[in-house]
């Protein structure tokens, strides 16, 4: 099974300490990582929004993520790639909630247990 991530997906991740590779490689997961969500974090980074903390996520999963397998999503934001291949069948690791609510098969947070939870619609 593929999973592809979104961007609030991973600095969520990592803010919270949740080892994210590790959880979806031991659920069985093939992590691939859009071109277009790598560019959101490199956009990220450079905006003087974005909190200290965020940014040092960011650096961190930069350092994570390097040799993960990079694929295109089409679509002009990363977010319409990721509902169109969400809507093809692959798993989305996303928090935001127009993907979440288009997509039938995601990955998300699961707060009580600082950890991921699987849902299949």
């Amino acid at each position: 099974m593929e999973v592809l991530l979104d961007t609030n997906f991973i600095i969520s991740c990592l803010l919270k300490k949740i080892d994210f590779m590790g959880e979806l490689e031991m659920l069985g997961f093939t992590v691939k990582l859009p071109r277009e969500v790598f560019q959101e974090m490199k956009d990220l980074k450079k905006n003087k929004k974005v909190s200290h903390k965020e940014r040092e996520a960011i650096d961190v999963a930069f350092v994570l993520l390097e040799n993960q397998k990079k694929v295109t999503v089409g679509g002009r934001y990363a977010d319409e790639g990721l509902i169109a291949k969400g809507k093809a069948g692959i798993y989305i690791a996303t928090l935001d909630a127009e993907i979440k609510r288009q997509v039938p098969n995601k990955v998300m947070i699961d707060s009580a247990r600082n950890g991921l939870r699987v849902v299949r619609d």
